[in-house]
């Protein structure tokens, strides 16, 4: 008989919270150095991009039963270097630097924080939700494939590396019950809940 787990998804709001998303990313960069995967090479711009989100009230952390950090994401608007003005116009919620700890990879916890940022994206008035990857990490790009999401564009900016574009239906589900997520921001007034930049925020130049 499968075993349920419960995480809580909230706001990060404080330092600490910070931190915790900065170890996050840091062991994200050894285990893609470790395996051999060229992305997330560069600390510091893994930091400033996660600060930025931190300071524009768009990252999410999910904790466990313990309270302890196990994942973060940011939901925010979309990135003008690969999105193009047409294209910005269009209902969508922009997903980044999703990270889930090693010790819960495989558990189930990816596939719920995907579920749950369709769901958010749809509160929003969203019909996709979207993200970009590496254009080399055909592993990360089949894993969103196999998530329903669809590859829409390939494109290149300078000095980035990114640029594999996808995006999913927001009614679209993958998830299980084995993994509930409970959501302690649908208490914050329905206007703050997902921040959408203007042109001017940038995001991870490494990314």
């Amino acid at each position: 008989m499968s075993t349920t787990r419960t995480f809580t998804v909230r706001f990060a709001t404080s330092e600490n919270d910070l931190e915790c998303c900065y170890r996050l990313r840091a062991e994200a960069e050894r285990w893609l150095a470790a395996n051999s995967v060229e992305q997330w090479t560069n600390p510091q711009t893994g930091r400033t991009a996660i600060r930025a989100a931190y300071d524009a009230g768009a990252l999410y952390v999910f904790a466990d039963d313990a309270g302890d950090i196990v994942a973060c994401c940011s939901l925010s608007g979309p990135d003008p270097d690969f999105w193009r003005p047409w294209e910005r116009t269009e209902p969508a919620i922009y997903l980044y630097k999703l990270i889930i700890a090693r010790s819960h990879a495989g558990l189930g916890l990816g596939d719920a924080i995907l579920d749950w940022a369709c769901h958010r994206a749809h509160q929003a008035g969203a019909k996709w939700l979207r993200l970009d990857c590496w254009k080399d990490n055909t592993t990360l790009q089949d894993y969103y494939l196999d998530r329903g999401f669809t590859h829409l564009d390939t494109r290149t900016a300078v000095g980035r590396n990114s640029g594999w574009l996808a995006q999913r239906d927001v009614h679209h589900r993958t998830g299980d019950q084995s993994v509930v997520l409970l959501d302690d921001t649908l208490s914050v007034p329905r206007h703050q809940r997902v921040f959408i930049p203007g042109d001017e925020h940038r995001y991870d130049p490494q990314g």
